[in-house]
């Protein structure tokens, strides 16, 4: 099994009596169901498999997907809260200046001004009007939006994240 593997979705709940499962997705692509064939399941007791999807569907509430070896109501069941995850390398790429959120995570927080490490992002929001940065500054949190002028610049391959904070009023 591939050790970098991505969460790209969790089983909220089963659906009807054929082992269909209700599925959040945490991919941007709402179409990422349908193009996917092989995932990787790790049940609530936390083994993994390798599984095959046989179909995948949208519906008003979300989600819909057949996972190969699920094939009921008691199956689908068992999945309740089970993650789902692909290799690293068949992540989709995003545009230039985009970053998906586990790359953002635990960046190193650089103040543009000094050049001095100041913290680290401790998590990522996801808005409506753009993505926000919880930044740990020291034991002290602060919020940062993506398409603020505080945020100068973020650079994935050296962890870290170029920042001219605001004084806070």
């Amino acid at each position: 099994m591939p050790e970098d593997l991505v969460l790209i979705a969790r089983v909220r709940k089963p659906h009807g009596i054929k082992g269909e499962l209700e599925i959040e997705s945490f991919s941007w692509d709402e179409n990422r169901f349908d193009k996917l064939k092989r995932v990787f399941l790790r049940d609530r007791e936390g083994v993994l498999s390798e599984r095959t999807i046989e179909s995948a569907r949208s519906t008003n509430r979300g989600i819909l997907i057949r996972i190969s070896g699920i094939e009921d109501r008691n199956a689908s069941e068992s999945m309740r809260g089970a993650e789902i995850f692909i290799p690293e390398a068949e992540r989709a790429t995003l545009p230039e200046g985009r970053a998906y959120h586990d790359q953002i995570v635990g960046m190193t927080v650089i103040d543009d001004e000094t050049g001095e490490a100041i913290g680290a992002v401790k998590s990522v929001l996801d808005m409506p009007a753009s993505d926000v940065f919880v930044l740990d500054l020291g034991g002290n949190e602060r919020l940062v939006s993506n398409v603020g002028e505080e945020v100068v610049r973020f650079d994935i391959a050296s962890k870290e994240l170029r920042v001219r904070l605001l004084h806070e009023y």
